[in-house]
């Protein structure tokens, strides 16, 4: 005889039995799960996963992060994981929006192959989601008040001007042609970026911020290019090297800017490693150390010779610098500083030839 409510209860039991799985590492619990049929299983699994996403929600965490920090053979899972516990909410900031739009192709959780094989897949993400840190929260979740949120960024007008100096200096064959247009791409967002700064000079100077993940290997020389594109456009960064993520604070044009060239610069460097003599580790970790100290230098100098002949920028951009200052302090308080250290002098030596080579222009592709 069933009971009224027992079918709707059943799921909520057995997904109980798959989160204690997780924690305990027990196969037992994902048997008793399987026994009770493929339906029911995936209703279970569902409910877990959307259960651990609801914490993560509250522990700081953004949907694109999630997929970003489970191991790879788990992102289809994770991503329609994802997709799917976020489908019940109405009002999402902007950024929320753009990074389930990335997501957007996953489909509804489901359990493929073998019931018991999948479900296990289902317990490792559970172990992995329930395995993340706490964040500091960067942008108002599903589950907090609701605010009003603005929504600034680069001129699209501006970026499609870029992206156009890109295209045609990965275009052609010849290399002085292909840096004088990086050059003048990298010029045209420096000065939209200043010029900004002194359109807006009389409103009150707010810091943004957001998290850039990365893919191994190298991931400390990698975090070390983001940290030098991040300086040269005014904006500080910290390195989460468990999680593979960069955290970056600045003005929000500065972080658009930031982001993208890093982007950029990573699959460049990744590139340009690819056809160096040595394949060693203590090469390729020199390599994109030196890399990334040539690119703040010549990123700097790009600053410098693009700044407006106006004294209006310095108030702002002094402004502009405590609310940065204040904003990380209060996300990441006691923060230590590390250097890196270098034990392949050619390497290293390569690693500067690239950089003088290097595209400064930012561009969206996936940072390698």
């Amino acid at each position: 005889m069933r009971t009224y409510g027992r079918e709707r209860a059943v799921p909520a039991v057995l997904a109980a039995r798959l989160t204690e799985a997780a924690l305990s590492g027990g196969l037992d619990q994902v048997r008793v799960v399987a026994a009770a049929g493929g339906e029911v299983a995936t209703a279970a699994a569902a409910s877990a996963l959307d259960r651990a996403l609801e914490l993560l929600w509250r522990r700081g965490w953004q949907p694109a992060e999630v997929v970003a920090a489970v191991p790879r053979s788990a992102v289809p899972l994770a991503s329609s994981a994802v997709v799917a516990e976020c489908a019940r909410y109405r009002d999402l900031h902007p950024v929320w929006r753009r990074q389930l739009a990335s997501l957007a192709g996953a489909g509804p959780v489901r359990l493929t192959g073998p019931l018991e094989s999948a479900l296990r897949r289902v317990v490792e993400l559970l172990g992995a989601l329930m395995g993340l840190p706490q964040l500091p929260r960067l942008v108002p979740g599903p589950l907090d008040p609701a605010t009003e949120v603005a929504a600034p960024g680069v001129d699209q007008r501006v970026l499609a001007r870029v992206r156009g100096l890109l295209a045609k200096a990965e275009s052609t064959p010849y290399a002085a042609e292909a840096e004088a247009l990086s050059a003048k791409a990298q010029e045209l967002m420096a000065r939209y970026a200043f010029e900004q700064a002194v359109v807006t000079a009389a409103e009150p100077q707010e810091a943004a911020a957001r998290r850039l993940w990365l893919r191994g290997p190298y991931l400390a020389p990698k975090a070390q290019l983001v940290d030098a594109v991040a300086e040269a456009n005014r904006c500080r960064s910290v390195f989460y090297p468990r999680l593979g993520c960069v955290g970056l604070v600045g003005h929000e044009t500065d972080l658009e800017i930031t982001e993208l060239l890093a982007t950029s610069l990573h699959v460049q460097s990744t590139r340009a490693m690819s056809h160096a003599p040595d394949t060693g580790r203590a090469y390729r970790h020199a390599f994109l150390v030196a890399y990334a100290h040539r690119v703040h230098q010549r990123l700097t100098e790009a600053g410098d010779h693009t700044r407006l002949a106006t004294t209006a920028l310095v108030p702002v951009l002094t402004a502009r610098r405590r609310a940065v200052d204040t904003r990380f302090d209060t996300l990441y308080p006691g923060i230590r500083t590390r250097r890196a250290t270098i034990t392949n002098t050619s390497g290293w030596t390569a690693g500067l030839t690239a950089a003088d080579l290097a595209d400064l222009h930012p561009h969206p592709r996936v940072a390698g």
